[in-house]
């Protein structure tokens, strides 16, 4: 969430960072926030002058009791009850257009109405040249027995998979490779709770802007816990969560964690869009990168952890490029973001792998997270969220880049270790 104060002083520029982001502000609307916000404030105070009056009156009947005086207080009572809930009817409809409001973008994010308006940074490495025709992943995980989407559509449904075999080893190579270079770099090593309430996912800005793509779970009354739950879409909703209502010393500064979770999204508006063997699914496992910085230093912190990501990448000998998002494709808590994208000869173009956020203080404003500065004030925290890897599309990739002719993959030597042979061949 942004600063009501920056919205009573810069209205313009708020509307500005609505419109550039394709947003209808008719619906985003500041004016009718300021309008609620003034009247918030207005009614307010009288609800405080009342109150104040009330308890005056309650004092002077602890001396002096009489009719007048109990009519009097019976007026001031009813007059308060009134203006109270019309406070909580205003305050509710205040914050619901503040809840709404995307948070404010970075100067140096490309300005643009879609994917087609990102910028492209960087490329590194060639795209393999194969003298025959490859395949895509699924073939190849089908053909190898890594993959199957057939008995899991069966079991769970569309979009859900198997991996098998050597998949599952690459998995937890790819797992471990990132763990080890993140903990040598001062991470924390985290696992976290999949099954968040409500707070977590309004907090880190997914609620309410992004509700569809969140699973709840059902209310069980036999249940310990009462409370609303929902299914993880990222370990970055736990771990920001983690410092809730925390005042965070400044030398312990950034603070960074690497995460691990199972990740859950719906998908919904995805449908025919990526659904092809495990490019797009519901249920994908993750290693995150969290940090919290100050405000001087996390655009530094997150081009840090984009070097991280692209050295991942460069050790598993993967060709990609790094696309500067822009405006009209990144999410409402967005500051500023990058997307790393691996070529996959099977398919002929290039698909997200990684990305890398800066939140600015959106998320610290909302889960009140803070930090101590040497004189003793106190401000929010900036976060920065990163992706080290996933599961689903570095084997993607490693099965289409590193396939040869006879339909074998080889494994990137950085992994062999972990999988326990350098080729993976047809089962006999």
């Amino acid at each position: 969430m942004i600063d009501i104060t920056y919205v009573r002083k810069n209205p313009e520029t708020v509307k500005k960072n609505i419109i550039d982001r394709g947003l209808d502000p008719d619906i985003y609307n500041v004016d009718e926030l300021l309008r609620l916000d003034t009247q918030r404030v207005d009614m307010l105070r009288e609800v405080e002058k009342l109150r104040e009056e009330r308890n005056k009156m309650a004092d002077k009947m602890r001396s002096e009791r009489s009719e007048e005086l109990i009519e009097q207080g019976r007026a001031v009572k009813e007059t308060l009850r009134v203006k109270e809930e019309a406070l909580e009817k205003i305050g509710q409809d205040y914050q619901n257009l503040m809840d709404m409001l995307p948070n404010l973008m970075s100067p140096d994010m490309p300005r643009g109405k879609s994917s087609a308006d990102n910028m492209l940074i960087k490329e590194w490495g060639n795209k393999p040249q194969f003298n025959f025709q490859p395949k895509n992943h699924l073939e190849l995980g089908e053909e190898l027995d890594l993959i199957d989407t057939k008995v899991s559509a069966n079991v769970s449904g569309s979009r859900f998979y198997y991996l098998k075999n050597e998949a599952v080893m690459l998995q937890f190579g790819l797992f471990n490779l990132a763990l080890q270079k993140l903990v040598k770099r001062g991470f924390i090593p985290i696992t976290v709770p999949v099954l968040l309430k409500r707070r977590a996912l309004y907090g880190t800005g997914y609620f309410p802007s992004e509700e569809s793509q969140v699973y709840k779970l059902e209310t069980n009354e036999k249940l310990e816990e009462k409370d609303d739950l929902y299914l993880a879409g990222t370990s970055e909703q736990a771990i920001v969560s983690y410092h809730a209502d925390t005042v965070l010393p400044l030398r312990e500064l950034p603070k960074k964690y690497v995460g691990y979770s199972t990740c859950f999204r719906s998908e919904v508006g995805s449908w025919g869009k990526d659904v092809y063997g495990i490019k797009r699914v519901h249920q994908f496992d993750k290693i995150e990168m969290i940090y919290f910085t100050t405000p001087e230093t996390s655009e530094q912190h997150m081009r840090e952890a984009l070097a991280i990501e692209e050295e991942l990448l460069q050790e598993l000998g993967l060709s990609y490029h790094v696309i500067d998002m822009c405006s009209g494709d990144v999410g409402m808590a967005t500051y500023r973001k990058f997307d790393t994208e691996v070529w996959l000869p099977g398919q002929q173009e290039y698909c997200e792998t990684m990305s890398d956020s800066d939140l600015d203080a959106f998320h610290a404003r909302r889960l009140n997270i803070r930090y101590q500065k040497e004189d003793g004030e106190r401000e929010h925290v900036h976060t920065v969220s990163a992706t080290a890897i996933t599961n689903t599309r570095p084997i993607i990739a490693i099965l289409e880049n590193y396939q040869q002719e006879d339909g074998s993959v080889r494994v990137p030597e950085v992994l062999r270790e972990y999988v326990g042979t350098d080729v993976i061949r047809k089962k006999p």
